[in-house]
């Protein structure tokens, strides 16, 4: 068979799930003016409120009592989002202890189904999703691998950490990645010779597009330009589950020759926002999702402020996640370049990568994973943050590495943060054979254990 039957066996595939039906409804959005397309969310997200409210034990009380839907004596209920931001955040431990309270009613005829996250922040959880609610990711999936210039059928590489969604046991799930025309590489524990079997498995399957872990694929270019391997041009890198600072999307279009395109979302809210190519940040789809940023106070920050992420899944009538703390900081922006959806404009990484100083200061981790661009000495770090006045930072050497250089960058990169946390700072260093990856495969490079101060 040809890759254009391969191509029209998925869009058959995707229409029988209504996923087709989604991804138009989404393109005759994007066709809009900004203030419609505001109205179109305000309006979902109304319907959203109410059904939560009907259906819903959890956001039944929660919803009155924060004053967002009201009754009058008849029993007619009304919306008031102006209210909205005064309905308490969702957290992940809501969900592991509220679970019951936070199903909707009518959840199995909706062909609710449970599924968790991976739990490579210690705190793997479990939620609800549905068939609407998967279709309308099937849809996201489509309308955001078309913006790289990816179409159904062309070869389509997954370099990922998660065992389960690279299992293709069953019949099923076989079928679905021969029809995606789908290599999938196994992100974990990226050895020199595994790196090197995966180059060489790329290149002979020239994939139109490659969906990676950011931090797996900045490590395979790295190792492949390193090692001075021949790496075929990849027309389209889009990456995900892991924050893209600059140096690794520089690194990964100079060694696969791509363009790449970042890419965000969770598996409690699916994709909610990609880059479509115009440089003006990832593009956040209206008809799924509502993306806040907030301050410590849980209140709204304007455009262009750091803030944590609080998200709405507008589609998951099952378990409908409302103001979910998702566990991201961000920056959010209106419509640009003429795309009508609102936009966010920055990913700062997980809020436990914010450090924090005794004196109030935020420093976002980007600073630290930043401090070790261009130095190649380096495999792999880790800085974490154990109290307001101590780092320990973890370093991987390349082999042959002079201790002498080491110890002289080890001088230079405490200099480094303690110009962020306070020069009372004291700076720990273990060099190490190697740190350990998450339970999905993701390793984290800056983690704080420190809350805000008082």
């Amino acid at each position: 068979m040809t890759m254009s039957v391969r191509g029209w066996l998925w869009r058959r595939r995707l229409a029988a799930t209504g996923a087709l039906g989604h991804l138009a409804a989404a393109r005759a959005a994007l066709a809009l003016a900004p203030d419609e397309v505001a109205r179109l969310q305000r309006s979902r997200l109304a319907d959203l409120l109410l059904h939560a409210h009907a259906h819903v034990p959890y956001y039944r009380r929660a919803l009155e009592d924060s004053g967002v839907v009201v009754a009058d004596a008849g029993g007619a209920r009304e919306v008031r989002l102006e209210r909205f931001p005064e309905l308490p955040p969702l957290g992940k431990a809501d969900l592991r202890e509220r679970f019951d309270d936070l199903t909707s009613d009518d959840a199995a005829s909706r062909g609710a189904y449970a599924t968790s996250t991976g739990g490579s922040t210690g705190e793997p959880v479990r939620f609800l999703h549905d068939r609407e609610m998967h279709a309308w990711k099937l849809a996201n999936k489509a309308l955001f691998d078309s913006w790289t210039g990816y179409r159904p059928g062309d070869g389509f590489a997954l370099l990922w950490g998660a065992v389960g969604d690279l299992a293709h046991a069953s019949p099923r799930a076989r079928l679905g990645a021969w029809l995606r025309n789908e290599l999938a590489l196994e992100a974990y524990e990226l050895s020199p010779a595994k790196m090197d079997a995966y180059v060489a498995r790329l290149n002979a399957f020239r994939p139109r597009l490659l969906l990676a872990y950011a931090q797996s694929a900045f490590e395979l270019a790295r190792h492949a330009e390193s090692r001075g391997l021949e790496v075929l041009p990849i027309p389209a890198v889009m990456t995900s589950a892991t924050n893209l600072e600059p140096e690794m999307r520089s690194t990964i279009e100079r060694v696969f020759g791509a363009e790449v395109y970042d890419r965000y979302g969770s598996r409690e809210v699916a994709d909610v926002a990609c880059e479509n190519g115009d440089g003006l940040g990832l593009v956040i789809d209206p008809l799924t999702h509502v993306v806040e940023a907030v301050d410590a106070a849980g209140r709204p920050v304007p455009d262009g402020e750091h803030g944590e992420l609080l998200v709405t899944t507008l589609t998951n009538r099952s378990m409908p996640l409302i103001r979910y703390r998702i566990g991201d900081a961000g920056v959010l922006g209106p419509p640009a370049g003429g795309v009508p959806w609102p936009r966010l404009t920055a990913v700062s990484g997980r809020v436990t990568d914010v450090f924090h100083t005794v004196d109030g200061r935020q420093v976002y981790g980007g600073y630290f994973t930043r401090q070790f661009y261009g130095r190649d000495w380096v495999a792999q770090f880790q800085v974490v943050q154990e109290d307001y006045d101590r780092l320990r930072v973890r370093v991987v050497p390349r082999p042959g590495t002079d201790p002498e250089l080491i110890a002289a960058e080890q001088r230079a990169l405490a200099t480094a943060f303690r110009s962020a946390l306070g020069e009372g700072c004291a700076v720990e260093f273990e060099v190490v054979d190697d740190i350990p990856v998450g339970p999905t495969g993701k390793r984290r490079y800056t983690l704080s254990h420190v809350e805000p101060a008082a």
